[in-house]
């Protein structure tokens, strides 16, 4: 009988891989420990997470052997605007095309009058339980705004609408979703929102009405620019971040102005707004929440600034050696941070950046924090001919601190990267795509356009397993 041992030096196929399910599905923590080794060198789209270990996945219920899956595919953005879940995922594009024109019936869902996707998805946001992801859309900048709805990834049936594209004339260029899954969060039109995960409005705020004397930074913009236009549309990229309770959610803007820290379920501003002195937190998005929610990270320029969030003191501040930040992850602990944007030659590049507390004076009083910036990383290969300082790339940046250790996405018009702070490459694409992190950083959700015939696909990509960052280290790529 052929043992599982040998099944694993043979070449690498997907027959192979159903062949293998069943013996992975008999081994304890340790085994499949050591079966990961064998399996690093299969791509991830040759270990699609079967059916049974998805409804396991959904559920809750966590096995060892759920690591050794690369991917699963979820369906594609047409299965978004017919509000189902493909009964089967790889179906190829005739089916979806004849699903398209069925009537609305408990055996399918013809496409909903109120959503669409034309030009495919600009944003999308996923929690930790990946029961159901939110989705933007790119505008139609003639017609109407990006839509902005919750799709179930356990059963057909009504979409979420947390915006209606026919309300506005703007790309949701970055949404999120609190660790707890109870809030989403988006901007636009220069304007934040917020709402229960229902779709229920908690509230809508505007950077003016926080600083009124019109120094927010730019926060009313008219959209006139035709070289911002390219980039943003109406608004600046802004970046939203939670604490792991999704008590705090903290929003800047990536082109300057001033930082702010807001209750998540009311919009109450508790830092960042002018003191007494007229003071602001100025700098330029993103922004970084420890678990606490008691630090926040923020870009100011090439160099990152570490606050207080209970009084704004700054702790601590250095420069990355990145000529633009697009994306930050805070440690759960504060005590390290993720950089994610490009070099000096506009290359992808990450800096890590690590607070620690300064020696003490002999009988003096204690002395601030020290960040210390580690020398630029940059990827041991990136897409051909990607640009880390296009728009795309500046728009799609994602990062994400996981238990084993910080990881950064970016795509651009030539395909997308994830890669670790090591260098080495987990994911690379030849055709762009849009992602999110699970706030628990246990897996990727892209949306991708690489392919016509793909019609926008939509998958996972499951972050502990052989092709985490666990996996064998590259070699250090530090200049």
């Amino acid at each position: 009988m052929t043992t599982l041992g040998e099944m694993l030096k043979g070449p690498c196929s997907r027959s192979l891989w159903d062949r293998l399910c069943p013996l992975l599905e008999a081994l304890d923590e340790t085994a499949a420990t050591g079966v990961a080794t064998g399996l690093r060198s299969w791509p991830p789209e040759q270990r699609p997470m079967p059916d049974r270990w998805w409804a396991e996945w959904l559920a809750g219920d966590v096995r060892p052997y759920h690591a050794l899956a690369g991917t699963r595919r979820l369906g594609r953005l047409v299965d978004v605007e017919s509000a189902r879940v493909p009964a089967e995922p790889e179906a190829d594009r005739d089916e979806y095309e004849e699903a398209n024109d069925r009537v609305h019936t408990p055996s399918g869902y013809a496409l909903t009058d109120g959503v669409a996707f034309p030009y495919g998805a600009i944003a999308v946001a996923a929690p930790s339980d990946l029961r159901r992801l939110v989705l933007g859309a790119v505008a139609e900048w003639h017609h109407n705004g990006g839509d902005v709805v919750g799709w179930s990834t356990l059963a057909s049936g009504p979409l979420t609408t947390f915006l209606d594209g026919a309300d506005y004339h703007d790309n949701p260029l970055d949404i999120q979703i609190s660790p707890d899954g109870a809030i989403v969060a988006a901007s636009v039109e220069c304007r934040w929102h917020a709402w229960s995960s229902a779709g229920e409005p908690l509230w809508t705020l505007a950077p003016e009405e926080i600083w009124p004397d019109g120094s927010a930074g730019g926060g009313a913009d008219d959209g006139d620019d035709e070289e911002e236009d390219d980039l943003v549309g109406i608004d600046v990229p802004v970046r939203f971040s939670f604490d792991a309770a999704g008590r705090r959610v903290a929003v800047g803007r990536l082109r300057g102005g001033p930082v702010a820290v807001l209750d998540a379920r009311t919009g109450q501003v508790l830092a960042g707004s002018p003191g007494p002195d007229g003071a602001r937190w100025e700098g330029e998005g993103p922004v970084a929440l420890d678990a606490a929610g008691g630090l926040l990270a923020h870009a100011r320029g090439s160099r990152l600034v570490v606050r207080e969030v209970d009084g704004g003191a700054v702790l601590a501040e250095a420069d990355t050696g990145l000529v633009t930040i697009h994306a930050l992850a805070a440690a759960p602990d504060g005590t390290g941070y993720l950089a994610v944007g490009a070099d000096g030659k506009d290359d992808p590049a990450v800096c890590v950046l690590t607070l620690s507390p300064a020696p003490p004076p002999p009988g003096g009083p204690s002395l601030p924090p020290i960040l210390t910036a580690g020398g630029l990383i940059r990827p041991d290969r990136t897409p051909d001919g990607m640009v880390a300082t296009d728009p795309m790339s500046v728009i799609t940046a994602r990062a994400v601190w996981t238990a084993s250790g910080p990881l950064a996405f970016m795509s651009s018009d030539v395909g997308d990267l994830l890669f670790g702070d090591d260098g080495r490459v987990l994911r690379l694409s030849s055709g762009p795509s849009v992602a999110a992190f699970t706030p628990d950083g246990r897996a990727l959700v892209t949306v991708g356009c690489a392919e016509q015939d793909e019609m926008d696909p939509i998958d996972v990509w499951f972050l502990n397993g052989p092709d985490g960052p666990d996996g064998p280290a590259a070699p250090d790529h530090t200049p």
